[in-house]
């Protein structure tokens, strides 16, 4: 039978009571100051104790849904998944499931139960778009899909399946940069925080692999993608496999962001073997060795870069920050404003189907079809102007003067 361990405030720092076979031990989860109630700290007493109840743990028809999925179903995943995903499934849990599932019965569960908690969801959080829920929803119907392998269920009928989403909110906004705001945002940034945004900008990577280039990777014509940094819960950084096979494709560097790239690395130390964007100490002393580079350095912190720096110097320049990933768009958006075809601009965006391209980041350019239409108005405004007429027509002589309207 699973613990359940006891959670527990002494000298301002949380601890949990459990057992080692026969041996009581205690172990400090975190201090009181960076958790401050007993809700802040409970998801990490939660993956505490799965760690503990795993070897041990057998679940069976009785059990509860949160045990399942904390002491089954969790630790399954470890190492099958990307990390930043194995993040998003848990946070989906915390969030949205357990308060709503966790108490009743991996048995007992009904389409019923799971279409009520979707709703629930749908109320509490307006925000949340069609796409989120969809995940959420995917993931209910992981978890079945679990129970029911491991005959925790009577029948193959995953009660997640039946659920129906209805969402006012049915596609977010999102956002592409065009040239001038690459132009202006540039202008407006210091290194290393400029380089990063060009790379950015001008290459279409994603984040985490922007932050994971070394400059082995780069070789004065094109970028080689051969890692993506993720981010844990609590901001750790681990070093994982590019998104997927398409991802690793090489990138084209253009003269523009050569130029920066070239001039970043001639004002480096060290570049064998070192990350382009470094940090520029590390304040743990116990990095996984992946992290580390030549120069015992981890990469900088994209999102501490966002706070320290760009922020500050675009709330100056009255710029508005609209993501990393709207540099991405932009760039799909930009070339296919000079004409470029979906399939290559999917090729130079690594997605491995042409579809993610069209539907996800070529924005229709309303700003220019808007323009378009107030230049139309603009000229149905003016007074109206005359043409002369060329060799006459009938009931009029060839020096007549006609309104446009008429002619």
């Amino acid at each position: 039978m699973s613990q359940q361990g006891e959670l527990k405030q002494i000298n301002g720092s949380w601890l949990v009571r459990y057992y080692d076979g026969k041996t009581r031990k205690m172990k400090k989860l975190g201090r009181v100051t960076d958790y401050p109630t007993k809700d802040d700290i409970y998801s990490v007493f939660q993956e505490f104790m799965s760690g503990v109840n795993k070897p041990n743990f057998h679940p069976t028809v009785g059990t509860l849904l949160r045990d399942f999925v904390l002491n089954a179903y969790f630790p399954s995943l470890d190492g099958s998944l990307r990390g930043s995903t194995l993040r998003g499934y848990k946070a989906i849990w915390r969030n949205h499931l357990e308060p709503r599932l966790g108490h009743h019965r991996v048995r007992d569960i009904r389409v019923f139960d799971c279409q009520k908690a979707m709703e629930s969801i749908i109320t509490a959080n307006p925000e949340l778009k069609q796409a989120t829920l969809s995940r959420i929803k995917s993931f209910m119907r992981e978890i079945f899909g679990q129970a029911i392998r491991l005959g925790l269920r009577d029948g193959d009928v995953n009660p997640a399946s039946g659920i129906k989403i209805r969402c006012a909110n049915k596609k977010g906004k999102t956002f592409a940069y065009s040239l001038d705001d690459i132009k202006a945002l540039l202008a407006a940034l210091t290194e290393p925080s400029r380089v990063l945004m060009a790379v950015a900008a001008y290459s279409g990577l994603r984040r985490g692999e922007i932050v994971g280039l070394k400059w082995g990777d780069y070789d004065g014509k094109v970028i080689h993608v051969r890692r993506n940094i993720c981010f844990g819960q609590k901001g750790e950084m681990s070093v994982e496999l590019p998104k997927t096979e398409a991802s690793e494709a090489p990138v084209p560097v253009i003269a523009p962001l050569r130029n920066i790239l070239d001039g970043r690395k001639s004002r480096a130390e060290v570049t064998d073997g070192c990350w382009i964007f470094q940090a520029g100490f590390t304040r743990k002393k116990d990095h996984p060795q992946s992290l580390l580079d030549a120069a015992k350095l981890t990469p900088l912190s994209p999102a501490n870069v966002l706070r320290d720096v760009v922020f500050p110097a675009l709330k100056k320049a009255e710029i508005e920050w609209l993501g990393y990933h709207a540099f991405r768009r932009g760039l799909a958006t930009n070339l296919r404003a000079l004409g470029v075809d979906d399939l290559t601009i999917s090729e130079i965006l690594r997605h491995s189907d042409v579809s993610v391209t069209r539907h996800n980041y070529i924005k229709r350019v309303s700003e220019k079809s808007v323009e378009a239409m107030d230049r139309l108005e603009a000229e149905l405004c003016k007074p109206v102007q005359s043409v002369r007429i060329i060799g006459g027509t009938k009931g009029r002589k060839a020096d007549d003067v006609l309104p446009v309207s008429s002619a």
